[in-house]
């Protein structure tokens, strides 16, 4: 009997050694990672869900932390998240662009659990040039060393369109073959290289049905890359602009103006006026061919030059004038025309919905330099008698205008461009 109990306590103590030890193993749990990655389409920053299979890894990702959610027994410990952009295109733009694949991706993350960013292991934006001279030696495309001697030059900033920079490899890879290397490489692999990348690392005492669990190492520090902050990406169409001027015609004036965007934020005008008649009777009149080129820079432009603007413009009149009173007034000799210039203000707005058609208002105050013969002023000009000459400055308001205008593209193509400084 004695030897019966003795085995029952045996076999209760040795259960109960294995229980603890087992539950010391358990309570330690299962170290494991999951990966996911999203592409982003060429030159675009926000995520867009409908593009190649994003679709279906958002709702991978979806499910994993709807689970983790849901399972008291697994904990995410950490994660870490990349943005990239290919090495195509300016730097500070790619900065700029890897940056916000970045954001948007932990935003994306964010909108499916409560993320502390104590849980952030690493976060890092990437122009991958390694990663893109591996998928190159890898590839079977055609002048492969020649291409891999290029990315092995390392990079190299040079100036660049718009007071940007580029890596001068990417101008040589562009010229190789006359630009046949270069297409062969945007896709795939330059394709492969648009992406948002987020890693979890996870501890869970019992795996779940759709886990790989595997043993990780531990994580290193993070490393952050500094990147600067560039400010926001936009597209810019340049226009021109074929105009009139509407008080102009009311004064009798035949005008017509046309406008060309140099820039965001620039502009060049240049309107004619023309009138050749008097006004009611020939003691009164305001004879005259002027023209009056100006530059404009517009503040508020947000990829088209709308909005208000300033400008600085430089005026010459020929003129034959006459108020009804005693004297007539004309540019000495018909060859000295008013010469001078000055500021203006205005505001162009669209008034149609194709954005083709606006209306635009101008005032504008100058100085001029005078230089004039004075005749007696008669019903016939030709009978009034020569007074005198004489030379006088002029400053007062010598442009008001309500302007219709229509615009058209100069370009089929937008262009693209930084607001803002420059790296």
């Amino acid at each position: 009997m004695k030897h019966f109990f003795r085995k029952i306590i045996t076999t209760v103590a040795l259960l109960a050694s294995l229980f603890v030890g087992y539950a010391q193993q358990d309570a330690t749990g299962i170290s494991g990672s999951k990966h996911f990655r999203l592409r982003y389409v060429i030159n675009i920053a926000e995520l867009d869900t409908t593009f190649v299979d994003n679709g279906e890894r958002a709702a991978d990702i979806r499910e994993f932390l709807t689970e983790i959610k849901n399972d008291s027994l697994t904990t995410i410990t950490g994660v870490d998240f990349r943005g990239t952009a290919s090495p195509d295109g300016s730097y500070e733009f790619n900065v700029w662009l890897s940056e916000n694949r970045l954001r948007t991706f932990k935003e994306l993350i964010n909108s499916y659990i409560d993320l502390p960013d104590s849980l952030i292991f690493a976060q890092s934006s990437d122009i991958p040039w390694n990663e893109f001279r591996q998928r190159v030696a890898d590839s079977d495309i055609d002048h492969k060393e020649e291409v891999l001697i290029i990315i092995d030059e390392g990079p190299k900033l040079v100036p660049f369109w718009g007071g940007r920079h580029i890596d001068h490899r990417l101008l040589k890879l562009k010229k190789l073959y006359g630009g046949k290397v270069w297409e062969e490489l945007k896709k795939p692999i330059l394709f492969d290289l648009r992406y948002g990348d987020a890693t979890f690392y996870y501890t869970t005492l019992l795996p779940l049905p759709f886990m790989e669990p595997k043993l990780t190492m531990a994580v290193e520090a993070p490393v952050v890359l500094d990147v600067p902050r560039i400010p926001q990406y936009r597209t810019w169409l340049p226009n021109i602009y074929l105009k009139t001027n509407l008080i102009g015609w009311a004064a009798g004036s035949v005008n017509i103006a046309v406008e060309f965007d140099l820039a965001p934020h620039w502009s060049f005008t240049l309107p004619w006026y023309y009138c050749a008649w008097d006004y009611f009777k020939s003691t009164i009149k305001f004879r005259n061919f002027t023209i009056q080129p100006e530059f404009r820079y517009w503040p508020d432009a947000n990829g088209y030059n709308h909005g208000f603007f300033v400008g600085a413009h430089f005026g010459a009149m020929a003129f034959n004038f006459a108020d009804g009173g005693k004297y007539r007034y004309q540019d000495r000799k018909g060859t000295h025309p008013a010469l001078g210039g000055g500021l203006a203000v205005g505001y162009r707005k669209p008034i149609s919905k194709n954005k083709r058609w606006h209306v635009e208002f101008t005032a504008g105050a100058g100085m001029y330099r005078l230089y004039y013969d004075v005749f007696e002023n008669t019903h016939n000009y030709h009978e009034g008698q020569w007074v005198r000459k004489k030379k006088k400055n002029w400053i007062g308001l010598d442009q008001l205008a309500i302007s219709i205008d229509y615009s058209f593209p100069l370009t089929k193509r937008e262009k693209k461009w930084l607001k803002g400084g420059e790296l």
